[in-house]
């Protein structure tokens, strides 16, 4: 008996476990690396100091309520991208819950309850140093530190490791076409997936978007450079650090509209797994040959604060 697996039913899986940012369905943080990307400025700084009185802002955009932010002064250290000349900069957080002295045990007695947040996020203390990932507050004068983009504490073991391969992140968005001209295969295409990657981004604050097309040339380009990658299942699902091509490729969701045909997976028992990814390059291929020829990525924006209502 053969099994018979569409594509579709894989894609669907391939982008619940690597799109974290816009379905928040994954437990776990995305990797530093794709931190950066959907991030608006990221730096490594050191809590210098707190502002007086918490600050009133909807916790997300078309929210009918505010809440209280507690807002850091982050003192910049490094800054990797989007911090220009910037010296200092207002980080707001929810603050914890404060412990309830009265919540009683099933078995008795009584426990604090902890504050909830985003994951893994930490309470700011004065002098604490991190790698921060932040996005402007849609509406208030602070950055945020999206939920599933948690700071990376500089005491850790592998923080210095981290801020290198985010630098690689920073350094090739600042100035793609370097990477897109490359006379390596690799380097082309590890470029496109991040630039592709970043354009099909849904904001990590939420919110109404638009779809806009980039420039038709540099569409082109970038779908030709993710050819160049290794797409294989060894490859394309690598998930502790930049985009793989074939995540870039997801990210496109292409449909009937756009000429695209998802292949069908056939797994013979017995037989050797077939490679998912190999199979979707091949059909990618044959597609920009084809249909892809006139197709143009479209950017993922965020529609201007109050739209939505």
């Amino acid at each position: 008996m053969r099994t018979l697996l569409s594509a579709a039913a894989i894609a669907a899986v391939v982008v619940a476990a690597t799109d974290a940012t816009a379905l928040g369905l994954v437990m776990a943080p995305n990797p530093p690396a794709r931190r950066a990307i959907g991030a608006d400025v990221v730096i490594v700084g050191k809590v210098a100091g707190f502002e007086k009185d918490l600050v009133q802002a909807e916790p997300y955009p078309g929210a009918k309520q505010k809440t209280g932010y507690k807002v850091a002064v982050v003192k910049i250290g490094t800054g990797l991208a989007g911090a220009d000349k910037m010296k200092e900069i207002k980080v707001g957080f929810i603050p914890p819950a404060k412990p309830n002295p009265n919540q009683k045990l099933p078995g008795g007695g009584i426990r604090p309850v902890p504050g909830r947040g985003g994951f893994g996020m930490p309470d700011l203390k004065e002098g604490q140093e991190f790698m921060f990932f932040l996005v402007k507050h849609p509406t208030a004068d602070f950055y945020m530190m999206p939920g599933m983009s948690p700071p990376v504490d500089m005491k850790d073991a592998n923080a210095q490791k981290e801020v290198e391969n985010v630098k690689k992140i920073t350094a090739t968005l600042a100035d793609p076409a370097k990477g897109l001209k490359s006379d390596k295969a690799e380097v082309r295409a590890e470029t496109a997936a991040i630039v592709v990657s970043k354009y099909r981004s849904y904001p990590p604050t939420g919110g109404e978007v638009d779809q806009v097309e980039i420039k038709a040339d540099e569409s082109t380009q970038l779908l030709k450079a993710l050819l160049d990658g290794d797409w294989s299942n060894r490859a394309g699902f690598r998930f502790d650090g930049p985009p793989t091509p074939l995540m870039a490729f997801q990210s496109l969701g292409l449909t009937e509209k756009d000429g695209w045909v998802q292949p069908v997976i056939v797994n013979n028992p017995g037989a050797p797994q077939v490679d998912y990814g190999a199979v979707q390059k091949d059909a990618f291929a044959q597609w920009l040959e084809g249909p892809g020829k006139k197709y143009v990525i479209k950017k993922i924006v965020a529609k201007p604060a109050g739209s939505e209502k």
